[in-house]
């Protein structure tokens, strides 16, 4: 690799030029050139660019593959182009957005060379950022994904086991999980209303409606229609990737206006701190980058109540919802919710689907008289 500096017409100009040869055979090499830049740092950064390519070229030459960062690239590329069928584009961004998170420092290496010992240290990773067990699960299956795709079209050469392949992570036992009772979203809610807290409005919006965060955080007033007394769901925010898009289902759908959500509603339209912002909900950075959670963990914390997450605020609708008698099919559809599996939690919270089984079971002798006739046993 060099740089020259060359002088055309009494103008200095920059000349690139990169050689990169093979190890494997010194018959195969690859070489770059770029020439009149204007700056050294420009003319550095151009022979950083043009090795990087040369690179990429000379291992598709010796038939190694693409780079991991490359093959990431190409398979989004063919999502977007709808060739990947069983991935949908809301879901394959979330994978983007997850592989480049944890995978970034991958970018640069054949896709080929990352093993399971790679793998290992990933999860090692995970750990130290106290991760889930769960979330570990999916973005070992992310991964993987990709990586049986590349070996599917041929992008991946010589290596036909995903750096996952063969480690087992063991997803503790499912706890119930942590909700608010009806006293306890009271307490909540009047406490936040009382302080005038930022969060108020969103976390109320939430328990009555049952919205996601980023259908929340995408509410606009042309959503809401009081005539008709509905709110109309057809658009989410996506936090890592900044933009609003359709919502987790792809699909819209109408939530009904009760009387607190219309008083709410109204406050929020006409009180004094409503402006021309076409967002119904107050805006804040942790929103804008996914952190919801913890405006919420720490107010409930301040108040001496069991801190949750913002996702269970939603539970918390369904549960209600079910406990006072609407149907598990009705609470689906408003919120948005697919699987039955899903509900079936939430039916478990509530108690309703065993509600009065054990009405039956009447074993407990009542108070028994034996008359004054009889003399206690105790006596004797």
């Amino acid at each position: 690799m060099s740089i020259k500096k060359i002088t055309e017409n009494g103008k200095d100009f920059f000349k690139v030029y990169v050689h990169v040869r093979s190890k494997v055979n010194r018959k195969k090499r690859i070489q770059k050139y770029s020439k009149k830049l204007s700056t050294m740092a420009q003319a550095i950064k151009e022979e950083k660019r043009l090795f990087r390519q040369a690179t990429i070229e000379l291992q598709k030459l010796e038939g190694i593959g693409l780079n991991w960062g490359e093959l990431v690239d190409r398979w989004w590329q063919d999502v977007k182009a709808g060739y990947i069928l069983k991935v949908n584009q809301r879901s394959a961004e979330g994978y983007l957005s997850t592989l480049n998170k944890w995978t970034k420092h991958w970018n640069d290496r054949p896709a080929s060379e990352i093993t399971i010992a790679d793998a290992r240290e990933l999860l090692i990773q995970f750990d130290k950022a106290n991760l889930s067990k769960a979330y570990q699960k999916k973005v070992k299956n992310i991964i993987n994904k990709v990586y049986y795709w590349g070996i599917e079209f041929r992008y991946i050469v010589g290596n036909d086991r995903p750096p996952f392949k063969g480690l087992q992570i063991e997803v503790k036992e499912h706890k119930a999980p942590d909700i608010l009772s009806l006293e306890e979203i009271k307490k909540f809610l009047m406490i936040a209303k009382t302080m005038n807290h930022l969060w108020y409005p969103t976390w109320s919006f939430a328990i009555l409606t049952g919205m996601r965060s980023g259908e929340l955080h995408a509410l606009t007033w042309d959503q809401i229609d009081l005539e008709k007394e509905i709110i109309l769901v057809d658009r989410s925010y996506d936090s890592n990737m900044k933009k609003v898009g359709p919502t987790k289902g792809r699909y819209w759908r109408t939530i009904p206006i009760n009387s607190s959500l219309k008083k709410l509603i109204l406050e929020l339209k006409n009180g004094p701190s409503s402006s021309p912002n076409p967002h119904v909900l107050p805006r804040s950075k942790d929103w804008d980058n996914g952190d919801q959670a913890v405006p919420l963990r720490n107010f409930l914390n301040s108040i001496n109540m069991k801190p949750i997450k913002f996702h269970a605020l939603r539970a918390c609708f369904a549960t209600q919802m079910l406990a006072n008698g609407v149907p598990s099919p009705i609470v689906m559809k408003i919120g948005g919710w697919k699987k039955s599996a899903t509900m079936d939690i939430y039916l478990r919270l509530a108690g309703v689907d065993t509600k009065g089984a054990t009405d039956c079971l009447q074993f407990i002798p009542e108070e028994i008289s034996f008359g004054d006739n009889i003399e206690s046993l105790f006596n004797k």
